[in-house]
């Protein structure tokens, strides 16, 4: 692409000269009146084009033909750098597009180019602010297009070696180049276009290798500025804003969190096993059990990770599901639940006498849940320790079900012996809303809650310092703190210890309250205006909201022995 260097030489000194000019402009060439932010103008330009075959040798430059065109444009300046522009492009093309120079034949065809622009002033980019809009300006534009290239002509050959087209077509376009203006007034300019241009059309016709056509171009034109600039009286002088904010972080209310004399913690499940049909025992390879079991271990393991974690209080609470008799359903749920009992207990060495077991032989209060919240009560959190955040355990209700759905929930109200109830229920809307239920909804009924209560020992700071990233349940707020401070204030473990408080303890007034004066200390405001809103209404609270409003800028203040005092709001 030698023949398109001419183009790369031609900006690289178009920005040198834009520096230079920039650099020691005076006061004619400066525009003390204006902003540097460019109206909506539109622009009238015209000139001269350059198009050649990429085969041809440097050497040929002379001899490419020269061909020309216009372009009508409109745009504007979003600032004082960036703006935008759109143009419409006319060219009549020449070209000597041959392969390897089989032939001198010169041809010519026409194009039409619709453009989206990004433009940037580069003069502006290279001065103050306060000497921006110079007259003379100088902008980078890059775009995308499309071009619609026609009027190829029929009887001279492109090419006498490769395939070539002559239908007209639309391609795609992009080009790039530098917009260079002089402002006769508030409303005209003179200017030059110098833009290199590439085409996606495989050398206008000729299929050769390369898919992409190159063109070089020149305008000339007019660009006429829409709205006027008041111009300020003479003598008056630009308002000065004075920056009020608060930029020094003061002494910040940190609070000492009280220390726990005893740490008691507790763990809360719910197990949905498997079962074969009547039996009790607990099978860990029978249908979703293998699952279910690493999920009960995972949360039972997690709580009691340090051997030195004493188990105070354990509680099964097992379901069955509200079919087959009631009798029977009161054996399978008692047993289940023994079953699970004995389970854990042998797994995890934990001692029977601290272990309180009951059951519910039919579960009809999730049913009637699940069926008056048409399913959304069976939506699962994460709080489980599920592997995904949520698990949607049975499908939407079907409209079948929703149609019958006051009907089911009538029948469930009744007062009366549960088995006839049950056959009461397999009758509603001809059994079928039943037997939906009986395959998505009953499964669910049969599970255990367990909680599992412990008392947790107190870590030295060494030690904390990683158990706040592994298991920031087993610490206090206290020890949380003094992990922070053994990070030294500033840095990112002190931040981290802070936030990590406030998030495993978001009810407590003096975690939320630490963790926004970590956040205004590393100036993260909105953050820590998040984090005061929980912090209640203590009195640090209140001032740490005041230094928050000086450093906004919001408020009048002042300092009084490293003390922010407010003398008026805004």
């Amino acid at each position: 692409m030698k023949q398109h260097y001419f183009f790369i030489f031609s900006c690289i000194c178009m920005m040198l000269a834009t520096s230079s000019l920039n650099t020691h402009a005076d006061d004619f060439l400066s525009g003390t009146s204006h902003t540097g932010i460019d109206n909506l103008n539109f622009q009238l330009y015209g000139g001269i084009n350059k198009s050649a075959n990429e085969n041809l040798p440097m050497s040929e430059f002379s001899s490419y033909p020269w061909s020309g065109g216009v372009f009508l444009g409109m745009g504007q300046e979003f600032n004082a750098l960036w703006g935008w522009r759109t143009t419409l492009r006319y060219n009549y093309n020449k070209s000597r597009n041959v392969q390897q120079c089989e032939t001198p034949d010169t041809w010519d065809w026409q194009s039409l180019g619709l453009f989206a622009d990004a433009t940037f002033d580069i003069t502006d980019a290279l001065v103050s602010p306060k000497r921006r809009g110079a007259r003379l300006n100088v902008k980078a534009f890059a775009g995308v297009g499309a071009s619609y290239a026609f009027g190829y002509p029929k009887d001279i050959p492109l090419s006498y070696s490769a395939s070539y087209s002559t239908k007209s077509k639309v391609v795609p376009a992009a080009r790039a180049g530098f917009d260079i203006t002089y402002r006769i007034n508030d409303k005209w300019k003179l200017g030059m276009e110098l833009s290199h241009t590439i085409f996606a059309d495989r050398f206008n016709g000729v299929k050769t290798g390369s898919p992409l056509d190159m063109r070089s171009n020149m305008k000339i034109g007019v660009t006429y500025v829409l709205g006027k600039k008041t111009p300020k009286p003479e003598g008056t002088d630009t308002t000065i804003i004075y920056d009020t904010r608060l930029h020094t972080v003061p002494t910040l209310p940190f609070r000492i969190p009280n220390s726990e004399e005893t740490k008691q913690r507790i763990v809360e499940g719910r197990a949905f096993l498997d079962y074969p049909i009547n039996e009790t025992f607990i099978d860990s390879k029978y249908r979703r059990n293998p699952e279910e079991l690493k999920r009960l271990r995972k949360t039972i393991e997690h709580a009691l990770f340090d051997k030195s974690i004493r188990v105070q209080r354990v509680t099964f609470h097992g379901y069955a599901s509200p079919e087959s008799p009631y009798s029977n359903n009161t054996r399978l749920a008692k047993g289940r639940t023994q079953s699970l009992k004995q389970y854990v207990c042998k797994r995890y060495g934990i001692r029977e006498s601290v272990v309180e077991t009951a059951y519910t032989p039919e579960d009809w209060v999730n049913l009637r849940t699940f069926i008056d919240t048409r399913g959304e009560s069976r939506r699962t959190k994460d709080n489980i320790w599920y592997e995904h955040q949520s698990i949607v355990e049975t499908p939407e209700m079907p409209q079948y079900v929703i149609d019958h759905r006051d009907e089911l929930l009538r029948v469930i109200d009744l007062n009366m012996d549960l088995d006839e109830k049950e056959q009461l229920l397999k009758q509603v809307g001809g059994g079928e809303p039943y037997r939906w239920l009986l395959q998505y909804v009953y499964p669910g009924l049969r599970h255990t809650d367990y909680t599992i209560e412990y008392e947790v020992k107190h870590y030295p700071v060494k030690e904390a310092r990683r158990l706040i990233y592994t298991h920031p349940e087993a610490l206090s707020i206290e020890e949380m703190y003094r992990v922070a401070q053994n990070y030294g204030e500033g840095t990112d473990g002190w931040l981290d210890a802070l936030l990590i408080a406030a998030r495993q303890y978001p009810d407590d007034a003096t975690a939320n309250l630490n963790a926004a004066c970590g956040c205004v200390k590393m100036r993260r405001l909105t953050d820590a205006k998040n984090y005061l809103k929980k912090a209640g209404n203590l009195p640090e609270a209140a001032y740490l909201a005041d230094i928050i409003r000086a450093m906004e800028g919001k408020v009048k203040w002042k300092m009084e022995n490293d003390k922010v005092i407010i003398t008026e709001n805004r």
